[in-house]
């Protein structure tokens, strides 16, 4: 029997409906599984939703699923759409699928880290103490941020290709405008550190937009680290 979308996302586990996942066109009941209650896996994957995607990057293969009763298969035209990753990568990482997934939480957490502490550095001199080397410390952490952003938007990028087929959702959306407002921010703002050393201790007229910046990597960091742990661990009611 071929299952539509619709029949597919109608028995998502809920609300006494049964609880089935697609997985390569194959539909899988799942209802009876302890590790489906309520239709959802490891508060991350939900029922009714098509995982094949999901499934290439978990550490476990299909055949986990061999032992559930397969009611249907996926209507072929309405089967998901094929990766926009080259052919030769997507081998590349079917061979090694640690890398679908992995790499972008591994990386992300540096940039992170730095372009968080670099405004409390900045808040510690301006409120607490004015010492020369926690305006060391700004500078350093940009230059180290500098460097890890990069690495951390490329994963990014590789991960929604892979995994989101190059779709962007609302949240996706979001994490990609706050990224590119925090590196043009801390270009921005290196430059000014290299070129002008002392802009920050006593900032001016338009050499106060350099501090502002600097404090809005606190949000703006914090906003997309939430964004992305929504989108690892959703939350469903």
């Amino acid at each position: 029997m071929e299952i539509t979308n619709d029949q597919l996302s109608k028995n998502n586990g809920k609300d006494g409906n049964a609880a089935y996942v697609a997985v390569n066109a194959k539909v899988y009941d799942v209802t009876e599984s302890r590790l489906w209650k309520n239709g959802v896996h490891m508060n991350r994957h939900q029922a009714g939703e098509d995982l094949s995607a999901a499934l290439s990057a978990a550490p476990h293969g299909a055949e986990v699923l061999n032992k559930f009763s397969q009611p249907g298969t996926l209507k072929p035209d309405e089967m998901p759409e094929s990766s926009p990753v080259p052919g030769w990568l997507m081998k590349l990482l079917d061979a090694y699928p640690f890398f679908k997934r992995h790499p972008h939480p591994m990386v992300v957490h540096f940039p992170m880290a730095f372009f968080i502490t670099a405004p409390l550095f900045l808040f510690w001199y301006y409120v607490i103490d004015p010492a020369q080397s926690l305006l060391d410390a700004v500078l350093y952490m940009h230059i180290l941020g500098t460097l890890a952003l990069p690495v951390a938007l490329l994963t990014g990028w590789l991960s929604w290709l892979v995994n989101y087929l190059g779709k962007a959702n609302s949240k996706i959306t979001q994490k990609i405008i706050l990224s590119i407002f925090v590196l043009i921010a801390d270009i921005i703002v290196l430059i000014s550190l290299l070129s002008n050393p002392a802009v920050l201790t006593d900032p001016g007229g338009i050499q106060l937009a350099i501090p502002i910046l600097i404090f809005s990597y606190l949000p703006v960091v914090s906003i997309i680290g939430a964004l992305g742990g929504s989108l690892v661990f959703p939350v469903h009611k």
